[in-house]
């Protein structure tokens, strides 16, 4: 049973750099895509390039927005498609891809959501690494540790999912700057998103200066936060799994300086793991109380001259 084309969504502002080698990418898959550029007003040659670009079918609309989440949601409810995703406009897609994810939903339709692997390149083009992402539950995306910072994260070009999942999980959160792609993935999973790895690369994603995705601590900050109000809201995770995260969520605030005591000041390391004991269950923290015994029991050893 055919899907039709996959519809991409491309959210830009003032990406004239490399929005050509990103279009000429997407138009090489032939019939088996279309995209949908929704311009936040541009005041650089973006829309003329993309009116080059365009073919039938493709469209260009451009209007004021709230952030890129907003413009992904204006796209991705307005462009039509089964197959659906949304790619930067200075990323690149692989040759083939199109046509790899189609057949595969077509052939899978139990499944929601596919995602493959990227290239790294940089603001030339050359390949910098390759990423392979892992995350087949919920408890996995939740538990930012050991898989979105332990380099098993999704990275956004690479995934598909059907326009069935989206209109059951609803549009990207346009709350979060950097990480809402994050958040939309973590509602699929909780909604019962049934997810499959391609092993393929499907996307070059470019890294260079002027990409807002370089804004590492507040991408992080959003992340945590981002995960604390899934387990705080009743994600379906073990207790113990709970637990943990809650653990490490909450030492993190504390190494963050955002945690403080009644008087209103930052307790000492001491003070705050006698208010917080269940911060014991994150590594960090019995790695941090070994080592501070460990010095504290070397200055009180006696000197081998008495």
């Amino acid at each position: 049973m055919s899907n039709g084309p996959l519809v991409l969504a491309l959210p830009v502002y003032n990406a004239e750099r490399y929005l050509g080698a990103t279009l000429n990418s997407l138009n090489a898959e032939g019939d088996a895509l279309r995209w949908w550029l929704q311009d936040g007003g541009s005041n650089d040659k973006t829309l003329d390039i993309a009116q080059a670009a365009a073919r039938p079918g493709d469209s260009i609309h451009s209007a004021l927005d709230r952030g890129q989440a907003d413009a992904i949601n204006t796209a991705l409810h307005a462009m039509g498609g089964e197959i659906i995703g949304f790619i930067n406009g200075d990323d690149i897609l692989m040759p083939g891809t199109a046509r790899c994810v189609l057949d595969y939903f077509a052939t899978h339709p139990d499944v929601d959501l596919v995602y493959g692997s990227i290239e790294w390149i940089d603001g030339n083009g050359n390949t910098t690494g390759l990423h392979t992402g892992r995350i087949d539950s919920v408890s996995d995306i939740l538990n930012i540790y050991r898989v979105w910072w332990g380099k098993r994260q999704w990275v956004q070009p690479e995934v598909f999912f059907r326009r069935s999942l989206f209109e059951k999980v609803g549009g990207f959160d346009i709350g979060y700057h950097l990480a809402f792609d994050y958040d939309f993935w973590v509602r699929c999973f909780i909604a019962g998103a049934r997810v499959a790895h391609i092993p393929q690369v499907f996307a070059k994603f470019r890294k260079h200066s002027a990409q807002k995705s370089n804004a590492a601590t507040e991408a992080a900050s959003e992340i945590r936060s981002i995960a604390r109000k899934h387990i705080a809201a009743g994600a379906p995770l073990t207790l113990w799994t709970r637990w943990c995260l809650n653990a490490q969520l909450d030492y993190d605030l504390y190494q963050l300086g955002e945690t403080a005591d009644p008087s209103g000041t930052r307790p000492t390391f001491t003070r705050a793991i006698l208010m917080n004991p269940h911060w014991f269950l994150s590594p960090a923290v019995r790695i941090r109380t070994q080592s501070s015994l460990a010095k504290w029991l070397g200055f009180r050893k006696p000197s081998p001259h008495k």
